[in-house]
């Protein structure tokens, strides 16, 4: 038998990810670093984004960040994601951002100043 507890318990160790503002159609500032848990994309989302004609590439779940906006692109291992929707998550043990991606190309050099 599962022992009930009031909250579910977060991990974020499968890596870090970037978060960068966009000017124009490339990345512009890295505004952070953050480390990430990969989640699994359900039924109900991956057949929604379908309808939709909207590919989902990866699902993944980062601390509680109000700052980050669907504006913002997201890079994993030089992989550079849009963000297609956001969802902050309280119920959680850390709170928690999902975060819904698609990809959209390898990075390429960046003015970095963040």
């Amino acid at each position: 038998m599962k022992i009930q507890t009031p909250t579910e318990f977060l991990t974020f160790n499968n890596g870090y990810c970037e978060v960068y503002t966009v000017k124009g159609n490339k990345p512009d500032k890295k505004i952070m670093t953050l480390c990430f848990g990969d989640r699994v994309a359900g039924f109900k989302r991956f057949f929604a984004a379908r309808a939709a004609s909207t590919e989902i590439n990866r699902l993944i779940q980062v601390p509680r960040q109000f700052s980050i906006t669907p504006e913002h692109n997201v890079v994993i291992s030089g992989v550079r994601y849009k963000i297609e929707q956001l969802q902050n998550l309280n119920d959680t043990n850390p709170p928690a951002t999902v975060l819904t991606l698609r990809k959209i190309g390898v990075m390429s050099d960046v003015n970095d100043s963040g």
